[in-house]
């Protein structure tokens, strides 16, 4: 089989998506001190939230068979899918997992060359990465997870993501992770972030509680943080410094005895890499949507073995590619998914039509070809 397309769009009505419009906001604002620009580089999230949406991207092979991916930032995945990517690999052979993993190492040697391989070109390659693996699994009739050798699991083990852990449990989950309080520095953010946790573990009593922190506090900030939650028996501290300070991941290791979980914020395999040799973090937490695709989540999985750590896919559990993903890697240690401020698992955040959806916390994906999301290329144009 030979690539004859690949095409790009911006999604400009998510509801053919199978999901709702409703914005996915379930983050306590905190303004102690708005609008900063030094130190930890904060600033309102309200602001600096970037304004493109998602993207699309179909591949379709010579036998007529097409597959689909989805990423974030179209503004600027689109142009890089259509005018740069999709030339490299029209004409290209593809076979098996093993091709794609080729053309994988092709896209991002030749983007690392002239543009980088990192930000804003992972999430362009990410998008067409997993329309390949879909329109693979579809052309062989296996579900993506089967051409990754089969599942890993039973079943997935899943936790919920958003502040009201009350209401998450409603939907049967038994796992929990909440934000940190936005923009909360210093002394008052350590007694913000301390009262928020203490709150969730009241609540959910002796359940799994992890804490995700944002990316934007600086060493002192997330050292000071992670120590004063070492009562409260958290799963993992998560993403807890700005995602490109490399020497301070160490930092943060070498002066707290917590678990460290980063990486949804990472691109391509490197920093894994550097970060889990380094023994700097205890879960490694690639996004398939961002980091590059399949491919390279595969990949890490295989530095969490080598490594002795853990892998937990970021938002595993909140579209199809993460799923089959989940289900198919034994590193992967437990099934994200970010709720926010849904009132509806099937329309969560990014959630992919025909899905599974958890039931009392636990996942098995669809075992329809591909990544088994039921949608047309009509529904397509109308979600573009």
């Amino acid at each position: 089989m030979k690539i004859s397309s690949v095409i790009a769009k911006a999604v400009r009505d998510t509801t053919p998506l199978g999901r709702s419009n409703t914005p996915q906001v379930d983050v306590e604002i905190v303004h102690m001190n708005p609008m900063v620009s030094s130190g930890s580089g904060r600033g309102d999230k309200d602001t600096f939230d970037p304004p493109w949406g998602e993207a699309i991207c179909v591949v379709t092979f010579d036998n007529g068979v097409w597959g689909v991916g989805l990423t974030a930032h179209a503004g600027f995945a689109v142009p890089i899918i259509n005018e740069y990517l999709a030339p490299m690999l029209i004409g290209q052979d593809v076979e098996s997992v093993a091709d794609i993993g080729e053309l994988w190492d092709l896209t991002t040697t030749v983007t690392a060359a002239h543009i980088g391989a990192a930000g804003s070109t992972s999430y362009a390659i990410s998008a067409v990465d997993l329309a390949m693996y879909d329109a693979l699994g579809k052309s062989l009739s296996l579900p993506v997870y089967d051409l990754l050798g089969g599942p890993a699991h039973a079943a997935i083990q899943c936790y919920a993501t958003g502040t009201n852990v009350e209401k998450n449990a409603g939907f049967g989950f038994e796992r929990f992770k909440i934000p940190c309080p936005w923009l909360a520095r210093g002394a008052e953010g350590v007694e913000a972030t301390v009262a928020a946790v203490e709150a969730a573990r009241s609540a959910v009593g002796d359940a799994e509680l992890m804490i995700d922190c944002w990316a934007v506090m600086d060493v002192d900030e997330a050292v000071d943080v992670c120590n004063a939650l070492e009562p409260y028996d958290l799963v993992f501290v998560e993403d807890y410094i700005n995602p490109e300070d490399w020497d301070g991941y160490g930092d943060v290791r070498s002066r707290t005895t917590a678990r460290l979980a980063a990486g949804e914020r990472w691109f391509t395999v490197r920093p894994f890499e550097q970060q889990a040799s380094l023994g700097t973090i205890d879960v490694l937490q690639p996004d398939p949507l961002w980091v590059g695709g399949a491919t390279p989540t595969v990949r890490i999985a295989d530095v969490a073995r080598r490594h002795c750590v853990d892998l937990a896919i970021h938002c595993a559990v909140n579209d199809a590619f993460g799923q089959h993903l989940c289900f198919a890697l034994a590193e992967n240690v437990i099934g994200e998914m970010y709720i926010g401020a849904s009132t509806s698992l099937a329309e969560s955040y990014r959630s992919t039509p025909g899905m599974a959806i958890p039931v009392n916390g636990v996942l098995v994906p669809s075992d329809a070809p591909g990544f088994g999301i039921e949608i047309t290329l009509d529904g397509i144009e109308a979600a573009t």
